[in-house]
């Protein structure tokens, strides 16, 4: 337990480190809240011949002005083994991705725990996002490049799970992608003494 929770806290830290909304123009941060790491095991055989683990964690900053932006950051391995007498832990990096959402909220203090604001977020008005090193996206200044790279598949390697594009697919507009992203809008509980929210599925 202790070997998967330093790998979890080293996850946590190069989230905290990489990742900020940035962006704001005159807006006033009012709170940043962290939530627990996640680990998450998928086990791909007898399909595909691998099994992956992903660590991810979540940001969310609320500003005076009404905006949000929530972070989504996830690291996916394959074959990871842990040490059996030390932290140590190696395995084959196959995804790291961050995801920046911004839209607009509204809260209240929550009537049962002063501590406990509830923040009900609305639906995604714009989507940064790098991906495994490989590309970028950011539906305010959005181009054909960037609408190529999220065609949705044609299918998946029967070997190997990788997606099958086609080549010749006509690019997204930004207004595609965020109408056919998977976001989910709803309300969360921050806890505003901890600075801190339950680990949330909002469906990306």
């Amino acid at each position: 337990m202790k070997k998967t929770l330093s790998i979890i806290l080293a996850a946590a830290l190069l989230v905290c480190a990489l990742c900020s909304c940035g962006g704001a123009k005159a807006a006033k941060t009012t709170g940043i809240y962290l939530s627990p790491a996640k680990l998450s095991y998928s086990n791909m055989r007898p399909q595909y011949n691998y099994y992956v683990t992903t660590f991810s964690q979540q940001e969310l900053t609320l500003n005076d002005d009404g905006t949000y932006c929530l972070i989504l950051s996830a690291s996916t391995f394959s074959a990871l083994e842990l040490a059996e007498s030390t932290n140590d832990a190696k395995g084959n990096e196959r995804t790291n991705s961050i995801t920046k959402i911004y839209g607009t909220y509204t809260s209240k203090p929550n009537d049962l725990d002063e501590d406990l604001l509830d923040v009900e977020l609305g639906a995604a008005t714009r989507v940064v996002m790098s991906y495994d090193q490989t590309y970028y996206l950011d539906t305010d200044n959005w181009n054909d490049d960037m609408g190529k790279k999220v065609v949705p598949p044609t299918g998946f390697d029967q070997t190997t799970g990788a997606a099958i594009y086609d080549e010749n697919a006509k690019p997204l507009t930004a207004a595609e992608y965020l109408a056919g992203i998977k976001f989910k809008p709803q309300t969360v509980q921050v806890n505003q003494k901890t600075a801190s929210f339950d680990y949330t599925d909002f469906g990306m």
